[in-house]
């Protein structure tokens, strides 16, 4: 993916440095993308080894192994993971720290309504748009990774 893509490219480079000493830019034979979907085209015909990707991509890509690139085998059967990264904390919902209405008690009380809104299944159906389950409270350690991250692409 394109160097801005925390889970195909960033992410990678921060994993590969830190158990091989390498990034991405120090691998001979590295093929850019445009989509995970061509990723996967790519890999189901061979002509890469290994794709880099967020965790549930082999689910999302599931079906098309078989009906579309063309394999007979399941993406279950003929593909394995390598390595795992640490998780990206990239969607949040985040307040004003400079705000002067957000006080604790306004931050704790959404806090908790966006928590309530996964407790439903009108609100599972709002936030599916985002693919996301439901959300929790981040703590600060939580964002170690992304600023290791940020630090890497600057």
């Amino acid at each position: 993916m394109s160097s801005s893509s925390p889970a195909g490219y960033i992410y990678p480079a921060l994993w590969l440095k830190e158990n091989f000493g390498k990034t991405i830019t120090d691998l001979s034979k590295v093929v850019q993308v445009d989509s995970y979907g061509s990723a996967f085209a790519r890999l189901a015909a061979g002509q890469t080894d290994v794709l880099v990707t967020y965790a549930d991509a082999r689910r999302d890509n599931e079906e098309k192994w078989t009906a579309e690139f063309g394999r007979e085998a399941s993406i279950w059967e003929e593909t394995d993971v390598v390595g795992v990264m640490p998780a990206i904390y990239n969607d949040t919902i985040s307040v004003s720290k400079n705000s002067e209405i957000m006080d604790e008690d306004l931050k704790s009380s959404l806090q908790q309504a966006f928590m309530n809104i996964a407790q439903t299944a009108e609100g599972k159906e709002v936030i599916s748009i985002y693919n996301h389950e439901g959300y929790q409270i981040a703590k600060d350690a939580d964002y170690d990774n992304e600023r290791a991250a940020q630090e890497a692409v600057q």
